[in-house]
Formats: structure tokens, sequence, C-alpha cells
């Protein structure tokens, strides 16, 4: 049986490229090393789906070599054949670490690394593991349209982000024969370096060293040397690859890099990766896709919440957008001359869907979103392209943009070794103008969905007064005072818009507009009221009514102002409301002007805002519609409104008998 241990690569008599080379080809990326692993890593992963599963499994373990390990993983570093990678020594603090930290990225449902074993073998249909493992900017064997990436300059991230350089390949796949195979090695990027005479290129391999190269652990072989390690097998049937980071970079991303930056700790670092995995990886990791990818992430053994679209609302509002633009309703944004249309474009209105993860602020996005995120054919975000604020801080909007297929290649080659941008002048010609276009069509989207093109000098009366209102109701709002409230003479006592009892205030009521709310000044008062009796007199009301009416029932009163509330990803305003038994309370809302007027009608293009319900404080129960029953003692319950686009509104309550 060949002994194990590593190989140095030397530098051949036609020369070579160093490992600082490879190390280089992804440039300096804007983003950390945390953000750039997962970007990669994850697109390998998706490129290598096998076109019979619906789902890849992507994992991110974050793990301390445990005590039962250590030994195999000292031997694995300490031992070795080669005389130029024992001289090295960067391993030598591995071998006397009192413990060792790795990070496992695994994927299953992919295809795993098929192929030669050498490079110099003759042309196969497969050649992932040359790709992978021996080669560098190779596509050969790779998909080119509707692909994230290569197995080429992108996999210097995983050399990147390990202190030592150091990455170990583990992989399950079927050869041409319908076997399954399994393969293991150990790949090291270090310093070129002079070895007597001989000068080597710094790169590395650990495996079955041989004269020229270095073969992999096959078989048992590699699945034994995968379990002394404690790195995960493959269940059954299952394919795919597992890539160890050794001793991971867990350099804090929010702090300016130094040379004494702090490191996360294990948990915060899980936390970070799966952050970095919903806001790069969402459109990929939607439940309802026909094919999509899960994501698993765990720190020490302890599973890390991946955010979704049902615990973030700012990315549900994207994945709303999504779903417009794979609907085909959104509309398609062109290129004038020459024509052609360059993708589908669709938005969604946001209000105090504020995003606060640092994941997703290193990408740009932060506070209330207001961002183009950029998708092309493996719908992998390459970027979030930003546009001017709303007017509300607390307004925004989420957007998504995707590439024609038939222009998927052009801007595949417009984006830099990291897919994080679309550089038109990469390009020439026709293929340049139509990236450049996008770029312009984009600006004038986020123009209008800002309202900076409806701040820009206009002739006066070209717009109704609706729309003013629209545009500069936040500016009259205020948080609330004690002015009067509003009875409506065409409200129903009894009746309910929104339906029946026991629908939830996540519910989505049909008018619902996922945009902002803002509220008139002077809407936070008293409410008050008056009806009439079965006998035509009139009913005591909520204090004096309007011409000196009777004392009677004590009215209902608003507490405080109304606030914000994002429930199970919808906006809405909620107002608390204290009410005194026996009563029925009725809720209303309308649209003002900018002169403080009820509006007639709503705007055009607006939905106007109903009264959802009343929840009960105590145990969160809901009561749909505008009537609110209450026969005990004094309570306090919440008006639940919802909430439309930058108009300006008066919330009123009234008590009757």
């Amino acid at each position: 049986m060949s002994e194990t241990g590593w190989y140095a690569q030397p530098f051949r008599a036609d020369g070579g490229i160093t490992a600082r080379g490879l190390l280089s080809q992804l440039g300096s990326p804007g983003l950390s090393g945390l953000t750039l692993l997962v970007r990669e890593a994850a697109q390998n992963s998706w490129d290598a789906r096998l076109p019979d599963q619906d789902v890849v499994r992507f994992r991110l373990d974050l793990a301390t070599v445990g005590a039962g390990h250590g030994a195999a993983w000292r031997r694995l570093f300490a031992g070795g054949s080669s005389r130029g990678a024992r001289r090295d020594g960067v391993f030598r603090p591995l071998v006397q670490a009192k413990s060792l930290r790795y990070l496992a990225i695994s994927d299953r449902g992919t295809m795993g690394l098929a192929g030669p074993t050498r490079s110099d073998a003759g042309k196969t249909a497969r050649r992932e593991w040359a790709r992978f493992v021996l080669n560098s900017g190779d596509r050969d064997g790779g998909t080119r349209s509707a692909s994230g990436g290569t197995f080429g300059y992108g996999k210097s991230a995983l050399f990147r982000m390990s202190k030592v350089g150091c990455v170990l390949a583990y992989t399950r796949f079927r050869d041409d024969d319908g076997r399954l195979r399994s393969r293991f090695i150990g790949v090291a990027i270090h310093e070129s370096f002079w070895d007597g005479r001989t000068r080597y290129t710094g790169r590395h391999w650990w495996g079955l060293p041989e004269a020229g190269h270095c073969e992999p652990l096959t078989d048992t072989r590699a699945d034994a040397a995968a379990r002394e390690l404690g790195i995960a097998g493959f269940a059954g049937e299952e394919t795919g690859t597992t890539l160890v980071v050794v001793d991971p970079d867990l350099t804090d991303p929010t702090l300016p890099d130094s040379d004494n930056t702090p490191e996360l700790s294990v948990a915060e670092a899980g936390t970070y990766l799966a952050d970095a995995a919903a806001w790069n990886l969402w459109p990929i990791l939607l439940g309802d896709r026909d094919r999509r990818m899960s994501v698993a992430v765990t720190a020490n053994g302890v599973d890390v919440p991946v955010p979704d679209e049902g615990s973030d609302a700012a990315l549900a509002f994207f994945a709303g957008a999504y779903r417009q633009v794979a609907d085909g309703t959104g509309p398609v944004l062109a290129c004038g001359k020459p024509y052609k249309e360059l993708g589908r474009f669709a938005h969604a209105f946001t209000f105090g869907a504020l995003v606060t993860s640092p994941a997703a602020r290193e990408l740009g996005v932060e506070g209330a979103p207001r961002h183009v995120c950029l998708l092309r054919g493996p719908e992998l975000v390459v970027r979030y392209h930003p546009g001017p604020e709303r007017s509300n801080p607390d307004a925004g909007y989420a957007a998504v943009f995707k590439v024609h297929a038939e222009l998927d290649e052009t801007f595949a080659r417009a984006e830099p070794p990291t897919h994080d941008a679309w550089e038109y002048r990469q390009l020439q010609g026709r293929e340049a103008t139509f990236v450049r276009t996008a770029g312009r069509r984009l600006k004038e989207q986020c123009d209008r969905l800002s309202g900076a093109q409806a701040r820009k000098a206009v002739k006066v009366g070209s717009y109704a007064m609706g729309s003013v209102a629209q545009r500069l109701g936040h500016l009259l709002a205020g948080p609330g005072g004690t002015g009067s409230a509003v009875l409506l003479s065409g409200a129903h006592p009894g009746t309910a818009r929104t339906g029946g009892n026991a629908a939830g205030p996540g519910g989505r009521p049909a008018g619902v507009d996922q945009a902002g709310f803002t509220v008139a000044p002077g809407s936070g008062g008293h409410g008050h009221g008056h009806g009439v009796t079965a006998g035509g007199g009139t009913a005591p009301g909520g204090g004096a009514a309007p011409g000196g009416g009777r004392s009677g029932v004590r009215r209902p009163s608003l507490i405080a102002g109304p606030r914000f509330e994002v429930i199970d990803g919808r906006p809405y305003v909620v107002q608390r409301v204290r009410v005194h038994g026996p009563d029925r309370v009725e809720g209303a809302v309308r649209v003002l002007t900018g002169d403080g007027v009820a509006e007639g009608t709503s705007p055009t293009g607006v939905t106007p805002p109903e009264v959802h319900g009343w929840r009960l404080p105590s145990d969160g129960s809901l009561v749909a519609g505008e009537v609110f029953y209450h026969a005990g003692d004094a309570t306090e319950v919440d008006l639940i409104v919802t909430a439309v686009a930058d108009v300006l509104v008066d919330i009123s309550v009234v008590g009757r008998a």
C-alpha cells in the first residue's frame, strides 16, 4: 500500500503559476472572506446540481476538532514524503496546537468531482476533479450559460479563508459505469520557495505522491480517511462534495481590517454565515421553487437559523418582487437603439422592514431597502443596486431585475471573478451598450420608485391633489395629538368588510398594499360619537356630542400615538384604544389631502386603507372588521389598520350605545 504524504509541486521547464498568483486571481474583492466564501461555494454547488434532484442540500459546519479525532489531524500535517513540503513549515503550528478549528462546506444532490486525476489525461466528458483540484480558470467540462461560475478563480476564496491556505476535499460520484466512487485529497497553497537548486510553486497536495503529481485516496481508503478526521460521510446513494477549510480566518467583517482586528467567536461567525447565505442566496432558497437549494448552518454542533422570507420582512418583499419577475408580470426593460429587451423588472414598496443584518450591510443594504437585486440565469444574487432614498426614512422599495436568457452570457462576461458587479467596460460593441443601458434603465426605475422624478420641477396643475398628498403627506404627519375623531356617515354598525372572526393579523386582506403609511396630526385623540335608539331619540353618546348631547357611557380613548408593526411580513398601523363596557366600538380610517380635507376618492393607483380588525393584547386574538363589542370591565385593545404608501390618513374611533 502506498504511503500517504504531502507532494510539493516544482516548477517545470516550461514555467508555471505561483501560489500567490493563484490567490490573486480574485483581485481585491470588496467583500469579506466569510461572504465571499458563501457566494463562491454555493455557486459551485448550485452549478453542480444533478438534473434529477429537486433540492440541493448545502451545509456550513463551523466546528472544533474533537478529542477523538485530534491525533489523526496532527498525523496528516506532521507526516509527509515530500522534502519540500516538510521544510515549508507552515503546518507546524497546527501540529503543536491544543485545538484545531475547521469549516466544512458540503453539498448533496450534486454530481461530485469526477473525471481523470491527472490534468494531462485525454479529453473526457467529465473533468470536475481536474477543474477544482488541479487546474485554475478551467472551463472545460463546465456549463457556460446559466452558470454562476466555474471551479476556477472562485475556489481561491476557500484558500484565502484558511490561515494555513489548506482545504481538504472529500467527494463521491458515479463513474461512467454507474458505480459509486469516493476520493479524498488535501490541497494547500503557500508561498513559492527554493529547496536547494529546485524552486517550488508553493502548491501542495496530500494523498499518494507519485513522480510528477499526487493521486487521491480512493473508495474505502478515502472513506476511512474522512471518518478518522471526523468529516461527515455520505448516506445511501448520496453523491456530492465536502470541502474542509482548515483553521478558518474568522476576522470580524464589521470592523476595519488591520493586523489586530479581533475575530468572531464560533457562535458569532455561525450567525454571520447564516445571514450571508440568506442575503446572497435567497432567490434559490424559496420554498415554492421547482428546484431549489436548502441551507443549514451549525456552530460547534448547534443549529443556527438561516433568515428567510418568513422571518425577515425585507427578504419577504424582495421575494414578492422576484415572483412577479418569475411569473412574467413585471415590466420589461429594453435598450432602444438597437432595440433589445434586456430583462424583466418588478418591485414592492416597503414600510417598517428595516434591515439590520451586518451581512446585508456589507452588501450595501441597511435600514429601509432602496435596492434592486440583480439576477441572471443561475438566480444567485449578483449585487444590490442602490437607488435614491424615499422621503420617509421608514419607507423603501425592494426590486428585482433579471436578465433575459439570451443575454445571460453577455452579462456573465461583464462580471469580475467575484461575480458581484456588471462592468460594461469589460465588453465591446453592442454587448457593452446592452449592459450600460441596463444600468440607465435601473436608475430610471429607482428614481420613479423613490419619488425623485416627482420632486423635479413640474408645471403647476399637472398632478391631481391626491397625487401631491401622496408625495408630501409625510411632511404633514405627526406622532398623534388630542384631536377629535370623525364619525363616518356611511358606517354600518355590526359590519366587517375584511371577513369573519379568527382571521390573524398576518393574513393578507384584499387590497393590502405592501408599502408605507402616514398618520395625520391630531388623529390620535379621544373618540366620540352618538347613535339613535330604537325609539328614535338620541342615545347617550361618548361625551358631549356636537351641539350639546347628553352624557352617557364613557367614550373610548386613543392611547398615545399610532405605531407601525410588521406582522407576518406585512406592514400595519396599530392604534391602542381604551374601551369601557358595555360598549360597541367602531373604527374608521380615511385618506386626507394635504390641507386636511377628506379625499372624495382614492388617489389613482392607491388602494385605500382599511380597518383590518381588533386585537386583544392579552392573548393576541383578533376580531376582524370595523366593529368591536365589549361587555366587561374597562380594557385596552389594538385597532389594526392596513398600511398604504405615503398617504395622509385620519384614524377615528367612536363608541355607540
